[in-house]
C-alpha cells in the first residue's frame, strides 16, 4: 500500500507484522541472537527479551526495572510446568497454541503468573466452555487463586443454575460457596424446601465444624415459602438451636399474617401466568382465563372463579395490579358508566370511587382494603418496590369539573396503609405506566379530546421511587404516537413502547433519551393487552373495528430479537385487564396437576 503525503512516499505492507514474527521465529530456530534464558525443572529455554516483553507484562516489568534477572540474563520458574512454559514460548513466537483438557490448567496458571492477557483470555474461555458438575467448584477455587473475574463469575453462575443437581453429588458436601447460592434470587431449585434440605445435608456432613454456621445460613433461606414448617422440628440441629427456632417461629408468623403477599420467592420456585379478566358492558357477563408461561397453555378459569368474582369488583375505569400472589383493584366509577374508553371519557359526569380491593386467586376471596386518599378513575397503577402505586386519573364531578389528577399515592399491602408521594409534574389524560426496577415511567396526553379521538402522546415522565422524585423526560419519539394506542411494558428492566397503530415496538435508553426500534409484530388490534417479562413481550387480543375483535397472541423474544405467534386466547377480547402474576408451585391454584 502506497501513501503519498507531503511529497513523501511511504510504502507499507499488511504482511509486515507477520514477516517480523516469522523472522523472530527463524532466529529462535537457528539459535541466533539469544539474550535471555528461562530455566524450568533443569531445562534451559534460550529466547529473546523483546519477544518476552512483548508477550508478557511480567517480563516487560522485569526488563524495565533493575531486577537481578535483568542483569543475570536468566530467570528460574521452578514452580511452573515445563510443558506449559515450552507451549508459551511457542505461542510467543508463533501466535498459535493448542489448548486441551490436558493442558488448560497449567497454561491458565502460567498465563496468570506471567500476565499473558491473550493466553489468559483464551484459557478462560476454554474453561468456561468446559464447566460441568464435576469441575465447577474446582474452577471457582482456581479462578479465585489467579484472579480471573470472568471465570469466577461464570463458575458461580453455573453452580447457582445447577444447584439442584450439584446438591446431590459428593462434591457439594465440601463446597465453599454455599452462602452465595443461598443469597441468590437466581438459585435454580424446584422449591424452597429443597434449599433447606440441601443446607441441612451440608451442615450434617461436618456437624462439629459447621454447626455454628447454621443460624446465619438458615437466615438466608426463605422459610416463609415452605409448604409446611412443622417438618423442620424433626431435625436435631434445628431443635437444639435457639436462633434457628426463632427463625422458624418468625417464618410462621409471616405465613399467617402475610400469606400470598411475599414478593421474594425465587423465580425457579414459581409458575407465572398472564391473567385476563373482562367484564362486558352489561356488568354481568365476565370472562377470566390465564396463560401459563411455563407450559404455553391457556386455561379457562371457569365457573368457580367467576362465581367467586361476583364479589370481585370490576367497576368501569378501575385498574388491576398484581402484587405477589394477589390482584389489587383500585378506583373506577360507580353507577352505569360505559366501560369502553371512548365512551367512558364522554360521560357527562364521573362518580369516581376511592375504594380498593384485594383478590386472592388461591383462596378465591376478595376483601376490601382501606380507601385510597383520592377517589379516581381512568388512572394508572403499577407495582414498584413492594408497593402498589396509583397515578393520576380523574376524580369525582362533571366532565368540566373533574380534571385529571396530579396526585400520586401508594399502598403498602403489608402495613395496609396508603401514603401520598410527590405529584405528577402536570396533569395528563390516559396515563400509561410501567415500572423498571425502582423507576416508574409514565406517559400520557395533555389533551383529553380531539376531533378524531386520537390525542397525541406528548407527556413523558420518570418517577424515582427511592428518591420520591419526578422528572420530565424529553425524548424524540421519531413519529407521532396516539396516547390510547400505545402500551408501556418492562422487559429486562428496560422501558418498551408497543405502538398498536403501526405494529412496532421501541425500547428507551435513559442515558441518551433515545427510542430504538425493536422490530414489528405481525398485527395487533387496538385496545390490545400487553405484558412484559424478563426476556419477552406479549401482545394479546384487541380489535380492528367494533365488529372485528381478535384472539391473536404474539410474543417478542428479546434475547434473539424474534416475534412468534402463540396459541390464541380462548375467546376474542378487547379492552380487558391483563396482568402477570406468579405463584409458588405448591400454592398454584391454576396448575391442573394439583
Amino acid at each position: 500500500q502506497d501513501i503519498l503525503k507531503d511529497d513523501t512516499l511511504l510504502r507499507t505492507a499488511e504482511s509486515h507484522s507477520l514477516q517480523l514474527l516469522a523472522a523472530l521465529r527463524s532466529f529462535r530456530e537457528c539459535s541466533l541472537m539469544f539474550d535471555f534464558t528461562i530455566n524450568v525443572a533443569g531445562r534451559a529455554f534460550p529466547c529473546h527479551r523483546c519477544v518476552l516483553a512483548a508477550s508478557s507484562d511480567f517480563f516487560r516489568a522485569m526488563f524495565e526495572v533493575d531486577m537481578l534477572e535483568r542483569g543475570d540474563g536468566s530467570v528460574t520458574l521452578d514452580d511452573q510446568c515445563l510443558d506449559a512454559v515450552s507451549a508459551f514460548l511457542d505461542f510467543a513466537y508463533s501466535g498459535e497454541i493448542l489448548i486441551t483438557n490436558g493442558n488448560v490448567d497449567t497454561l491458565f496458571q502460567l498465563a496468570a503468573f506471567l500476565q499473558v492477557s491473550v493466553l489468559l483470555r483464551a484459557c478462560t474461555e476454554f474453561l468456561i466452555g468446559s464447566l460441568d458438575l464435576s469441575n465447577c467448584l474446582y474452577l471457582i477455587s482456581i479462578a479465585e487463586a489467579y484472579g480471573s473475574d470472568s471465570l469466577l463469575q461464570s463458575a458461580k453462575d453455573f453452580v447457582v443454575q445447577n444447584f439442584c443437581d450439584l446438591s446431590k453429588t459428593q462434591d457439594f458436601l465440601n463446597m465453599q460457596v454455599l452462602k452465595i447460592c443461598l443469597r441468590s434470587d437466581a438459585l435454580n431449585v424446584p422449591s424452597e424446601e429443597d434449599v433447606v434440605t440441601s443446607l441441612l445435608r451440608w451442615i450434617h456432613h461436618d456437624r462439629p465444624g459447621r454447626g455454628q454456621l447454621l443460624p446465619s445460613l438458615l437466615s438466608l433461606t426463605r422459610l416463609h415459602h415452605l409448604p409446611s414448617l412443622e417438618t423442620l422440628h424433626s431435625d436435631v440441629l434445628l431443635q437444639e438451636s435457639e436462633a434457628c427456632c426463632t427463625l422458624i417461629s418468625q417464618a410462621q408468623d409471616q405465613q399467617e399474617q402475610h400469606s400470598g403477599l411475599h414478593t421474594d420467592a425465587r423465580p425457579a420456585t414459581t409458575q407465572s401466568y398472564i391473567y385476563i379478566h373482562k367484564t362486558e358492558e352489561n356488568g354481568e357477563t365476565r370472562h377470566a382465563f390465564c396463560y401459563c408461561l411455563g407450559t404455553n397453555q391457556w386455561k379457562d378459569l371457569g365457573k368457580n372463579l367467576l362465581e367467586a368474582a361476583v364479589m370481585f369488583p370490576d367497576p368501569p375505569g378501575c385498574c388491576f395490579t398484581s402484587y405477589a400472589e394477589k390482584i389489587f383493584v383500585t378506583g373506577g366509577c360507580r353507577g352505569s358508566c360505559c366501560r369502553a374508553i371512548h365512551l367512558h371519557v364522554a360521560q357527562p359526569s364521573h362518580d369516581a370511587t376511592d375504594e380498593a380491593w384485594c383478590f386472592c386467586p388461591v383462596t378465591l376471596t376478595c376483601t376490601p382494603t382501606p380507601a385510597m386518599l383520592k377517589a379516581r378513575t381512568m388512572h394508572a397503577a403499577v407495582t414498584c418496590l413492594d408497593r402498589v402505586y396509583v397515578i393520576g386519573g380523574r376524580t369525582r364531578g362533571s366532565t368540566g369539573e373533574a380534571p385529571s389528577l396530579v396526585e400520586v399515592e401508594y399502598y403498602n399491602p403489608l402495613t395496609k396503609t396508603w401514603c401520598s408521594v410527590s405529584p405528577l409534574p402536570t396533569a395528563i389524560f390516559y396515563p400509561e405506566a410501567t415500572s423498571c426496577g425502582s423507576l416508574i415511567y409514565t406517559l400520557g396526553s395533555e389533551v383529553e379530546f380531539t376531533e378524531t379521538f386520537n390525542p397525541l402522546l406528548d407527556c413523558f415522565f420518570c418517577y424515582d421511587a427511592q428518591k420520591d422524585q419526578w422528572n420530565r423526560l424529553v425524548a424524540e419519539f421519531g413519529q407521532f404516537f396516539h396516547a390510547i394506542l400505545v402500551k408501556a411494558v418492562s422487559n429486562n428492566d428496560t422501558l418498551h413502547l408497543c405502538d398498536l397503530s403501526t405494529y412496532k415496538v421501541y425500547s428507551f435508553c435513559p442515558e441518551t433519551c433515545v427510542w430504538k426500534g425493536q422490530g414489528s409484530f405481525e398485527c395487533a388490534g387496538f385496545n390490545a393487552g400487553a405484558v412484559g417479562t424478563r426476556d419477552r413481550i406479549y401482545i394479546l387480543g384487541g380489535d380492528y373495528s367494533p365488529d372485528e375483535i381478535t384472539d391473536d397472541v404474539q410474543v417478542y423474544h428479546s434475547e434473539r430479537s424474534e416475534w412468534e405467534e402463540l396459541s390464541p386466547m380462548p375467546r376474542a377480547l378487547t379492552e380487558f385487564h391483563c396482568q402477570l402474576i406468579s405463584f409458588t408451585r405448591h400454592r398454584d391454584p391454576w396448575d391442573a396437576t394439583l
